[in-house]
């Protein structure tokens, strides 16, 4: 990476308006696919600008929040191509927040597995609502949408992984 820009964010001061959060906000949604569970990490930050706040009430979580995306953006994913002759491997999670899946496949000898891509959304207000099982099921049903071009063009059946025992037998 070029070592400007990595400095340029490294040094981007924190946010004292609500301009200047939705301008960081507008930047690190741009990237949100190269990281790993984006929006469970960006939610003190876009939870601040509910209600369309005037003022910018500042918190230890969203200073944490906007330094962690800082560092995700400076260390570099290693993202491998899809290979259609290869299984894909879907993992998914929910949290309360939000849901996130990462798109994998064995590569490498010794074979490992390396991700290829990721996504994440944070949870609409009825969302939230849900049981852990329906929000485990719909970080499921997102993710198939999402790599959908890539899942249904592969060769070989792919595997989705969760850590919901009652999904398991779907």
């Amino acid at each position: 990476m070029d070592e400007g820009k990595v400095a340029a964010i490294r040094d981007w001061p924190t946010p004292t308006t609500v301009k200047e959060l939705q301008r960081f906000l507008i930047f690190a949604n741009f990237y949100r696919r190269f990281i790993r569970n984006y929006s469970s990490i960006a939610n003190p930050l876009t939870s601040l600008l509910r209600n369309k706040p005037k003022s910018l009430p500042w918190t230890s979580s969203a200073e944490e929040a906007f330094n962690t995306l800082k560092e995700a953006f400076t260390t570099a994913p290693l993202l491998v191509h899809p290979d259609s002759d290869r299984p894909f491997i879907v993992e998914v999670d929910a949290s309360t927040t939000g849901v996130g899946a990462v798109l994998s496949q064995q590569q490498g000898n010794p074979s490992r597995l390396h991700p290829c891509a990721f996504f994440s959304r944070k949870l609409n207000l009825a969302e939230v609502n849900y049981d852990i099982g329906n929000r485990e099921l719909l970080a499921v049903k997102l993710a198939l949408k999402e790599w959908r071009h890539w899942l249904e063009g592969a060769r070989h059946p792919f595997l989705v992984l969760t850590d919901h025992k009652n999904l398991e037998y779907l």
